[in-house]
C-alpha cells in the first residue's frame, strides 16, 4: 500500500499504477493475480472515477457548484468521460442542485447590490439552464430603483457634474444590468436630456 492509502499494482518489478481501496477489493485483487490488458484498463478506468468522485466532493465541500462549473473542474485533471461521471454520480446522491444553486447565488449577488440583470448573466456564465434562472429570477421581488439612487448618489455623484455626466452614468448603470427605465426615474423623474430609451 502506498503512503497515500492506494495499492500499488506491478507486473514483476514494474510498476503499473496504483488504484484505491474500494477499488481493490469490488475486483479482488490478491498478490499473484494474473490481469490482461482488458483487466488493467477496467481497473485504471474505476480507480480514476472514484478519484474523481473524491475530488468532486472535495469541491463541494469548500463550495457550492453548479453542475457544468464542477464539471469543467474536473476535466482539467480527469478525461470527458471520467469528470462527467463523477458529477453525474454526486447529483444522483443529491449533492449537486442546479437549481438549490442558482437560487443561493442570486440570494448572494442580490445582497452584494448586484442588479437582476447582472445575476441572470452570471449564472447564464455558469451555464445554469435558462429556464431555472426565469423560475429563480422571477421568484425574487425587488425595486431596484432605491438601489440605483444609492448608486447614483454614492459612487456616481462625481460623474454627474462631468460633461455628459448623466449620460455616462446611465450607460454605466445600464451595463450593471439595471433596466432603463429605473435608471431615467432614479436620474430625473421621468427625463434625462440627451437620452433616448424604449421601456423594458
Amino acid at each position: 500500500m502506498t503512503k497515500k492509502g492506494r495499492y500499488a499494482l506491478f507486473c514483476g518489478e514494474e510498476f503499473l499504477f496504483s488504484v484505491d481501496e474500494n477499488t481493490y477489493a469490488d475486483f479482488g485483487i490478491h498478490k499473484g493475480m494474473d490481469l490482461d490488458d482488458q483487466d488493467l484498463a477496467e481497473l485504471r478506468k474505476n480507480s480514476e472515477y472514484r478519484k474523481a468522485l473524491n475530488k468532486a466532493f472535495t469541491y463541494l465541500g469548500i463550495r457550492d457548484h453548479s453542475g457544468h462549473e464542477l464539471y469543467t473542474k474536473l476535466q482539467k485533471t480527469y478525461d470527458d468521460e471520467t469528470a462527467a461521471q463523477a458529477v453525474a454520480r454526486v447529483r444522483e446522491l443529491g449533492y449537486l442542485d442546479d437549481s438549490g444553486f442558482a437560487r443561493r447565488y442570486a440570494e448572494e449577488l442580490l445582497g452584494k447590490g448586484k442588479s437582476l440583470g447582472e445575476i441572470r448573466r452570471r449564472l447564464a456564465d455558469k451555464r445554469i439552464a435558462r429556464d431555472i434562472i426565469d423560475e429563480v429570477l422571477d421568484g425574487i421581488q425587488t425595486d431596484e430603483r432605491p438601489l440605483i439612487s444609492e448608486l447614483i448618489s454614492g459612487k456616481y455623484a462625481g460623474k454627474l457634474s462631468s460633461e455628459n455626466g448623466r449620460q455616462k452614468v446611465y450607460a454605466a448603470l445600464l451595463r450593471r444590468g439595471f433596466r432603463s427605465s429605473d435608471i431615467i426615474a432614479a436620474l430625473n423623474g421621468s427625463e434625462v436630456d440627451g437620452i433616448e430609451y424604449t421601456e423594458d
